[in-house]
């Protein structure tokens, strides 16, 4: 009787591991999509906040480059 209880018992806690390493599978893509969202969102803000009136995102790119470059 306690063997039948034993395998009983194993039996259940492999199927609750399993079960549990099903449900969080997916959980980090979800959070790489997130932080690249929240990036995106950033590098959007921060481009809005520091160009100025009239520059298209062209110019403010090749001007950049150039400054690099020039360096």
């Amino acid at each position: 009787m306690n063997k039948l209880f034993i395998t009983l018992f194993v039996l259940q806690d492999t199927l609750l591991d399993k079960a549990k390493a099903r449900r969080e599978s997916g959980q980090g893509t979800l959070e790489y999509v997130a932080m690249v969202a929240v990036a995106c969102i950033i590098i959007a803000a921060v481009v809005a906040i520091l160009k100025p009136a009239g520059a298209t995102l062209g110019t403010l790119v090749s001007t950049a480059i150039q400054k690099v470059t020039s360096i």
